[in-house]
């Protein structure tokens, strides 16, 4: 039926837009991050450089880095379950019950009123996942305060870790 064809070609693009989505982010990491990364890098090693990156500055980043490779991580898992389940969405019980949340509390101020902004189901997924990223940002800051604090570690030393590559797909 007609139905049924709108929500296969909905559903379909759903699908597609996470694939599109995974895979263009490790793109944008590979090709423009990693190489900023290099660069700093060089930039590091070569003392007449201006200005030259410090080994603080090359652990925050990679921090940085570290983080949009777990958001990657975590968007090819969600699509290798979607391929073990013959690529069809399933609403995880953690997504039913963030639908059912009450709504915030009322502030004690009046705010300033502002127009009122429809959101949809998508744009609650996107403000969870930046809610997220925003924490994983702040404890890899937390943890690069604690490194650069730390007096038993060398300003000179600088310790990178690289998962091991995983191919689900």
């Amino acid at each position: 039926t007609l139905q049924s064809a709108q929500s296969f070609s909905t559903f379909s693009f759903s699908v597609l837009g996470k694939v599109l989505s995974a895979v263009g982010s490790a793109q944008l990491l590979m090709s423009q991050k990693f190489q900023q990364f290099r660069g700093l890098c060089e930039q590091n090693l070569n003392p007449d450089a201006n200005p030259r990156p410090t080994a603080q500055d090359l652990a925050g980043f990679w921090d940085l880095l570290q983080l949009s490779i777990e958001d990657i991580s975590m968007k090819f898992d969600e699509l290798y379950h979607l391929k073990a389940n013959s690529w069809q969405l399933v609403e995880t019980p953690e997504k039913r019950k963030e639908e059912k949340k009450p709504p915030p509390p009322v502030p004690k101020k009046p705010a300033k009123s502002k127009p009122a902004v429809s959101r949809d189901k998508a744009s609650d997924a996107g403000d969870r996942q930046r809610q997220e990223a925003r924490k994983r940002l702040l404890a890899a800051k937390r943890a690069a305060s604690v490194r650069q604090n730390s007096a038993t570690e060398s300003a000179d030393s600088i310790e990178i870790y690289v998962p091991e590559a995983q191919t689900r797909l």
